[in-house]
């Protein structure tokens, strides 16, 4: 009986051990959003083009390996939600866009930054997960960096 007594709590005690070990703090929680701003400016010296805009985007990432993004530059109002295919490896997390559909709203410009921002694609490549603390995790592409929180 007295074994039985040690033998249950210890029975106990590794599973509940084995379940707490499985949960990986450095996860990507499942939605994200971003309110934040993009700086475009010009790459010739001779012209000091430049603008800043304000952007928001939120990603919900799905357990069988696909996410919906929804982007909406507010000043111009000019968007897009899409869905597609997303894969975790040691680098980052590589994205692939399926579905595009521009946001049926009347834009309040229809500038060369607009066009950029909403043609199919944008959200396609691979980015770098680097977390930036509680709740806080940064996407880095080739030219953008997006400061997520969930």
């Amino acid at each position: 009986m007295n074994k039985l007594l040690a033998i249950v709590p210890l029975i106990a005690g590794v599973a509940v051990g084995a379940a707490v070990s499985y949960i990986d703090d450095n996860q990507l929680n499942r939605h994200m959003i971003s309110h934040t701003v993009a700086h475009v400016s010009s790459t010739d010296p001779d012209d000091d083009f430049a603008t800043t805009l304000p952007m928001r985007i939120e990603l919900t990432l799905k357990e069988n390996s696909s996410y919906d993004v929804y982007a909406v530059l507010p000043k111009s109002r000019v968007g897009y939600t899409g869905s597609g295919r997303y894969e975790l490896d040691s680098d980052g997390v590589f994205f692939a866009m399926e579905e595009h559909q521009p946001l049926d709203i009347e834009p309040l410009r229809k500038g060369i930054i607009e066009q950029l921002f909403v043609r199919p694609g944008s959200f396609d490549g691979h980015m770098k997960v680097a977390k930036l603390g509680e709740n806080n995790a940064a996407l880095v592409g080739h030219k953008v960096i997006l400061h997520m929180t969930y």
